[in-house]
């Protein structure tokens, strides 16, 4: 069992021959015995990687955003949440990913902003095309919607266009094909 006088490698060394379930119960458990701040940020991000391990989106964006409340510096914090955004993107919680972009965003200057949104962007084309390519065009049709709602160079505008073209004509979705395909995303 962990208690909150353990080292990083005392902890690393009781969950190895754990299995994911065990170590998230003893994790939990350690957390709530009040470790220091750098520990609990070490908690949070195990339990993080477990939970992104199981494909458990929205626990793992959780603990991110737990981890950045424990960061003590502002691009710890900042990657963090952009993480935390991610993970709410994967499991399509799109108002959440809002809220984290905000809460990275507040913790960045202007050219880091920058970066994260380019990040972003990119993540939910990457998650698009995963579903795509694992034959899950309902969940890639959400974040292509999703994605040209978005503030978008033309080209990914014009990306986005295309794929989601491409999924409608798939799903049969002939009204929101017709309507797509007229509207034009040039200067």
């Amino acid at each position: 069992m962990l208690h909150r006088d353990m080292k990083k490698t005392e902890i690393e060394e009781v969950l190895a021959d754990k299995g994911e379930f065990i170590q998230i119960d003893y994790l939990d458990r350690y957390l709530k015995d009040s470790p220091s701040i750098d520990m609990k940020k070490f908690a949070y991000l195990k339990l993080a990687r477990i939970y992104l391990n199981r494909s458990m989106f929205e626990n793992a964006a959780l603990m991110f955003k737990n981890a950045a409340i424990n960061s003590p510096t502002f691009s710890e914090q900042q990657d963090f949440y952009t993480k935390e955004a991610k993970c709410y993107i994967r499991a399509q919680r799109f108002d959440e990913v809002q809220n984290a972009m905000k809460k990275a965003f507040a913790e960045a200057n202007s050219v880091d902003r920058r970066k994260v949104y380019d990040e972003i962007v990119a993540y939910y084309k990457k998650v698009g095309e995963d579903y795509l390519s694992s034959g899950l065009p309902g969940k890639a049709m959400n974040i292509f919607e999703r994605l040209i709602r978005m503030k978008l160079t033309l080209a990914d505008k014009n990306y986005a266009k295309e794929r989601l073209l491409e999924i409608y004509q798939k799903l049969g979705k002939r009204k929101e094909y017709e309507f797509l395909k007229s509207i034009s995303y040039e200067k």
